[in-house]
């Protein structure tokens, strides 16, 4: 159960940082490039460069829970076996964080004004700490993960064959 609850995890960080993070990250891609400022200059070229280069590395580093995930599904048991119990706490314990402070995000509208001003100031800060925990959690569980051999795979040496057929002296005869 802890498993899939840990998988949930990674599908919910996914989301999580899709939602929360892509936006503010790439309005500021886009505010730091000035397109056009250095027309027909080499510098412009060197500039679009850089913007490609940051929008591909923060896509592939923001898709490390899916690769996570995949690895998962892949290897099964075995590989969740290997992370480390504290870690798999530290993701589900923002899990419940992130959704708690979505929860406070989702009654503002059915609270009065003054209620859902409190309410919403709290639910950012929850929102952030559940997934800055979550992502910690699973980070430091897909890093620190240890191999863990298959508890009945034996290891096991065949005899190998081999046949000589040249020079003709020294070939292998069959009876």
């Amino acid at each position: 159960m802890i498993r899939r609850l840990y998988q949930i995890a990674l599908v919910g960080l996914q989301a999580a940082l899709l939602v929360e993070i892509v936006p503010p990250l790439a309005q500021a891609l886009w505010r730091d490039v000035a397109l056009g400022a250095f027309a027909d200059s080499p510098l412009e070229l060197a500039q679009f460069a850089s913007a490609a280069a940051a929008i591909a590395g923060g896509a592939l580093a923001l898709a490390f829970p899916s690769f996570a995930l995949l690895r998962h599904r892949q290897r099964g048991r075995l590989r969740f076996a290997g992370i480390p119990r504290w870690s798999v706490a530290l993701a589900l314990a923002g899990a419940v964080v992130f959704l708690l402070g979505a929860l406070l995000n989702g009654v503002v509208p059915l609270l009065e004004p003054s209620d859902g001003i409190a309410v919403m100031l709290t639910a950012r800060p929850v929102l952030n700490a559940g997934l800055a925990l979550m992502a910690a959690g699973v980070l430091c569980g897909e890093v620190l993960r240890r191999g863990v051999a298959p508890p009945h795979a034996a290891i096991t040496r065949h005899a190998a064959r081999i046949e000589v057929t040249h020079p003709p002296e020294l070939a292998t005869r069959f009876a």
